[in-house]
């Protein structure tokens, strides 16, 4: 598979507090504020494109952790894939990341210490496909191309669970697989440079809307799952426990906000889009069947064990606790 060079940049501020004695007379420096969480002094977020994330997209318009914690510096970044998420992860480069359930359990089988702090969502994703003479997996033929974002992507896993249930062999695509950026692969699917594109909301909806079928679905593959879920270093929960039960709790506010006022929602996330996709496209999109916003993990302990019978992880978890921050107890699966 071909994969695309993504580098991370991201420098960390360190503020430096120099200590000394007052002059005589002078007033006391000033202490703590009495009940403020400690917070680090900057926070890098990175996230991908999509609907996935919708809830970070709405705490970023409405600037809610900004808000909350003057004194710390947030940055933002966009990412193409879950891979470069977590290799910012473990160079310190990013404190939170997001991203889909491959990657995830990918890290944590190969020891990185994460933790997931709260899913964002339950969603269907599509294989699509505009050739009317492909009508399943047999119909792909040796050359043709099917586009997905990474090899250990959550699209990646789900296409070798069908291929394993279709074609009797989880690899049997392998050799077709494409890495490319959800924006891009839409672009060329209805371009014809892809025979079959497995991505998500709601570049998928844009590629049915065009004429492209659905020819696959996740939930018939692995049931109702995550799709994207908020990861923490397990070092950087246990040094700012508050700050990190606030970050959940923004998340929670957002994906509230999503359920009982989508059309306030939809309007947020189309400000990110600067009027290139409409409130009321939006508003359909968030409301589409399929799309599930929620704070609960699903389905990993699933992908973990078919994870593992092909070989893209060595152990499975015994129970969600082993993957989920304190915070969560024992929700998920």
């Amino acid at each position: 598979m071909r994969k695309a060079n993504l580098a991370v940049a991201v420098f960390m501020a360190v503020a430096v507090l120099g200590a000394g004695c007052a002059p005589a007379g002078a007033p006391a420096p000033a202490g703590p504020t009495p009940g403020a969480i400690k917070a680090p002094s900057k926070v890098t977020i990175a996230y991908q494109p999509g609907l996935g994330y919708a809830q970070l997209i709405i705490m970023k318009r409405q600037q809610v952790l900004e808000k909350k914690f003057p004194n710390t510096t947030f940055e933002w970044k966009i990412l193409a894939a879950g891979a470069p998420i977590r290799d910012g992860m473990i160079a310190g480069q990013i404190q939170v990341g997001a991203g889909g359930t491959g990657p995830f359990l990918v890290g944590w089988d190969r020891g990185v210490g994460w933790r997931i702090l709260s899913s964002l969502n339950q969603m269907d994703l599509w294989l699509m496909a505009v050739d009317p003479n492909i009508r399943s997996l047999k119909d792909i033929k040796p050359g043709m191309q099917v586009g997905l974002p990474a090899p250990d992507s959550i699209q990646a896993v789900v296409l070798r669970r069908a291929a394993q249930q279709q074609l009797g062999n989880p690899t049997a695509l392998d050799q077709n697989l494409v890495a490319i950026a959800h924006p891009a692969g839409v672009q060329a699917l209805l371009g014809g440079q892809l025979a079959a594109h497995l991505t998500s909301p709601p570049f998928q909806f844009q590629e049915k809307d065009a004429g492209a079928r659905v020819i696959l679905r996740s939930f018939d593959v692995f049931g109702p799952h995550t799709f994207n879920s908020v990861w923490v270093m397990e070092s950087f929960y246990n040094e700012y426990p508050d700050f990190n039960k606030a970050l959940y709790e923004a998340i929670a506010d957002a994906t509230r906000l999503i359920k009982e006022k989508p059309d306030e929602a939809a309007r947020i996330v189309a400000e990110e889009e600067q009027g290139q996709v409409s409130p009321q496209t939006y508003r359909d999109w968030l409301t589409r069947e399929g799309m599930v916003y929620d704070t609960v993990p699903r389905g990993f302990l699933k992908f973990a064990a078919f994870m593992k019978e092909i070989g893209m992880i060595s152990k499975v978890p015994s129970s969600i606790k082993e993957l989920t921050v304190p915070l969560l107890g024992n929700s998920g699966d």
